[in-house]
This record gives structure tokens, C-alpha cells and sequence, in this order.
């Protein structure tokens, strides 16, 4: 079992540095009690945050979406991120994790009597991938567990409340799998469990719209908008279990690991490919537009 470091940690709570060690939170706020919490993870690309404005804007929209009240500006918000971001010790660049709990109340799903939610920040080292997941591909596996429902708890909304994830990847990695893709409750492809789906078909770039029950991913916009700009036809539609059976090339997207080509995909469909052209031009454009690549092809 690997050791779980947690000197490898930065932590803020409430405005205020914590030594990672004796980090905590009450056992009666909401976020630990119900998972009653929203989160927003950023980077830093070549040493400055990258996309925090729109994870801000999609931080207070999943505020919005849950009744929750975030009452700290984007200013002091990003004020406390970089803060965290300048007190590390290591080379490279890092990973924070900004958390708003709905805070201390009594044990009662109503939340009227949390007084006001707590802000966490998290921050490590972003963690390096081994170049081969990017040069030969990962696998995937279409679960048997589904995506929640966007009538029970939108996907859309960035929550705390993870376990549908959990119970995915559990599966995935039972079956050989990296990661998981989940199908929504009308059998059309949604997501990874952290990650946007994307498929390569003649050419052309496709993705599960956002009516399919996804979350609206900050580099799955940027990609969208990179394939335009490359002249590379892009879509936003339904897709099913055939067209990911029919695809040429499929690769998911995130803040952390950026553009990661798929070769195999088990479970529910089995698929075997290869990294292709399409992948690959976009996994040097967004490296171009973070700032990672000098060579990027425009």
C-alpha cells in the first residue's frame, strides 16, 4: 500500500493556513454529514493559474444550482488561491482543490441552521503522468453503473457528493480499466468519472452535448473552441454505445491531465485503437494555449 503523505499538503481553511496533519472540519458540517459541499479544482501552466475566472464562474453556478450562498468575492477567492499557490516549496506546478461546505448545522437535511459555509483549500504538487498514457493511450471501461439522473442530482452541478463516481471507477478498475465511462439513464454516453468524453469520427470531433447530463467542462469549452480555430469539424450531440464501438480515434479531457488519447475501451463496448491525428493536434493546441508548448501547432 503506498504511504500517504500528508506533509505533501497545503491546506487553508476559513482564510487561514493549517498544517495539512491537523486539518479538520466539524463532523456536524453539512458537507461531511450529506455531502453538501461544491468544489472546483485549477492549475498552474507554466507557473500561473489557468482558467480561474470561468472555475470561479462555474464554483458560483454550482452555488446557485444547490441554494448555497458564497459570500466571498472573485477577488478574495482568487486572492486565497493564490496565496496557497505561493507558499509552496516544490518545483513545478500545482494543483488546488477549492472546496465550499455548507457548514456547521444540526443533523437535518434542511440546512437552515447552517450560519455560514466554510471555504477549504487544498494544494500538492500537480502530479506528473507517465508519458506513455499520453503516447499509447489509456483504457476505459462502459460501466454497468449509470450517470445520475439530471432530474435527481444534475451532473452540471460540481458537488462533494461523489459516490456515483466512486462506485464507476471501482468498477472500471475491477474489470482492468483506468477509467470509467458512464452511459445516462437513456443509454447515451456521458462522461468519465473526472473527465470529458470525446470521440474522432472520419475526421470530425464529437462530444455528449450538455443536455445528455454532463458537466460543462472548462477544457472541454477550450477544445470545442480549438477545433474550430484548426478548421477541425466539431459537434455537441447524443451519442450511444455504437458510436463509440464505430469511433477512429477517443480520448477524454481535464484541468489535470489536459488531452489523453484512449486505446482500448472494455465493459459494455469493446473498442481497440490507437492515438490519432485529430488527439494529437488538439493535445498540442491546448499545450499551446496553457502556455506548456512553444512549439503548438496553431
Amino acid at each position: 500500500m503506498t504511504a500517504f503523505d500528508l506533509s505533501e499538503y497545503l491546506v487553508r481553511i476559513d482564510g487561514r493556513e493549517v498544517d495539512a496533519r491537523d486539518a479538520s472540519v466539524s463532523i456536524f458540517d453539512h458537507g461531511f454529514l450529506f455531502g453538501d459541499s461544491i468544489y472546483e479544482v485549477v492549475r498552474t501552466a507554466a507557473g500561473r493559474l489557468f482558467a480561474l475566472e470561468e472555475h470561479l464562474g462555474r464554483l458560483r453556478n454550482s452555488a446557485r444550482r444547490v441554494s448555497m450562498s458564497i459570500p466571498w468575492t472573485d477577488e478574495e477567492l482568487r486572492g486565497e488561491v493564490e496565496t496557497i499557490v505561493a507558499s509552496a516549496s516544490w518545483s513545478g506546478e500545482t494543483y488546488v482543490r477549492i472546496f465550499v461546505t455548507r457548514g456547521v448545522g444540526r443533523i437535518d437535511l434542511m440546512p437552515a441552521t447552517c450560519e455560514k459555509p466554510s471555504l477549504i483549500l487544498i494544494a500538492k504538487k500537480l502530479p506528473e503522468f507517465p508519458p506513455e498514457i499520453y503516447e499509447r493511450g489509456i483504457v476505459l471501461c462502459l460501466t454497468d453503473v449509470r450517470r445520475n439522473s439530471r432530474l435527481a442530482m444534475d451532473p452540471a452541478i460540481k458537488s462533494g457528493n461523489y459516490l456515483n463516481n466512486v462506485l464507476a471507477v471501482i468498477e472500471a478498475r475491477s474489470k482492468g480499466a483506468d477509467d470509467a465511462i458512464m452511459l445516462n439513464e437513456n443509454g447515451r454516453l456521458t462522461e468519465a468519472t473526472s473527465s470529458n468524453l470525446f470521440l474522432v469520427k472520419g475526421g470530425a470531433l464529437r462530444t455528449p452535448s450538455l443536455d445528455c447530463g454532463i458537466l460543462e467542462g472548462i477544457t472541454r469549452a477550450k477544445l470545442l473552441d480549438l477545433a474550430r480555430k484548426l478548421g477541425i469539424p466539431a459537434e455537441e450531440c447524443e451519442l450511444d454505445p455504437d458510436d463509440l464501438s464505430a469511433a477512429d480515434e477517443v480520448f477524454i479531457s481535464g484541468t489535470i491531465k489536459g488531452v489523453v488519447p484512449v486505446r482500448k475501451v472494455v465493459g459494455r463496448v469493446e473498442w481497440v485503437g490507437a492515438p490519432g491525428d485529430v488527439t494529437a493536434r488538439l493535445s498540442r493546441a491546448l499545450r499551446g494555449l496553457m502556455g506548456l508548448d512553444a512549439n503548438a501547432v496553431k
